[in-house]
């Protein structure tokens, strides 16, 4: 697309309103998380001309900058349960983007987060022309990562021990956490499922409302990734990711260094691995997540 420019050679408000309305140069990442999204916009922040935030924020490691965009945590919550409103948080919250692409000079610029799960639909609708990377792991492996004793919690992204205490952020980051609707057959049993149910089930729906979006987006323009190949062949699974991106010319050198990396790995783990499961975690975790499990192939 040709950038109009005003007499002084700043970006015109007509050709920012024609990338807001067509997406062009965005993309966003979305998937249950602990399944890779911030080693992903890592990656991403190291290639020429291009902005990855993660949840808002430019990362640098674990470590988080300056938010750029605003933290949808509460706002995830409340268009789960008020689907209807998913647009116009979407509108008053992301609009910014093409005009921070074009302030920034960035090819390309995205956002990766847990919390689009309930706005995939309405991204399709308010950037037509943006791109999508749908990261999804093993529910098991997911439920054993964020179970955590870790204290606090540098990512807090499930459910954990009711008794232990929490940081300000955990309590923050539980404020937007999804639980069941008050149509669900689980919301009058909600507060007595263990941990290990209620992330079962958390993992299970945001993938569920992953894939409801998608279902409205053009399938050229999403790519799906599994955690599982992204840690095992990062090579070859960064190679499709920029390849379906658009990027170009060898592989940066400080994308390279990034692949011995490991970013955001639980450095410890109360469950076992789950080939070590007893019968009732086992249980725990397929009662909810079982559906799941075989649609995105991992029964």
């Amino acid at each position: 697309m040709a950038i109009d420019t005003c007499q002084h050679g700043s970006i015109s408000q007509s050709a920012i309103h024609r990338l807001d309305a067509s997406g062009e140069g965005l993309f966003f990442g979305v998937g249950s998380g602990r399944c890779g999204t911030m080693m992903l916009s890592n990656l991403l922040n190291a290639e020429p001309d291009v902005t990855a935030l993660h949840e808002g924020k430019v990362r640098a490691g674990e470590c988080a900058g300056d938010q750029q965009l605003p933290f949808l945590t509460l706002q995830n919550k409340h268009a789960y349960h008020h689907p209807a409103q998913a647009y116009g948080i979407v509108e008053r919250t992301r609009s910014a983007m093409a005009p921070l692409r074009l302030e920034r000079g960035d090819r390309l610029f995205g956002d990766i987060a847990y919390n689009y799960a309930p706005f995939v639909k309405a991204l399709a609708e308010f950037f037509p022309g943006a791109k999508l990377i749908f990261l999804h792991r093993d529910g098991r492996d997911f439920v054993r990562s964020c179970y955590t004793a870790e204290t606090p919690d540098p990512a807090p992204i499930g459910w954990s021990d009711p008794t232990r205490r929490l940081s300000e952020l955990e309590r923050y980051i539980a404020l937007g956490r999804l639980c069941p609707c008050d149509d669900d057959a689980l919301f009058d049993d909600w507060e007595e499922l263990h941990p290990i149910e209620k992330n079962a089930w958390l993992w299970s729906e945001t993938n569920r409302l992953i894939l409801d979006g998608l279902t409205v987006w053009p399938k050229n323009d999403v790519l799906e990734v599994r955690f599982e190949d992204f840690r095992n062949r990062l090579g070859d699974e960064y190679a499709r990711l920029r390849s379906f991106l658009g990027l170009e010319g060898p592989l940066p050198k400080p994308v390279e260094r990034l692949f011995t990396q490991k970013i955001n790995a639980r450095r410890s783990h109360v469950l076992p691995p789950w080939p070590d499961w007893d019968h009732e975690i086992s249980s725990m975790f397929w009662r909810h997540a079982g559906p799941m499990m075989e649609q995105l192939g991992y029964a």
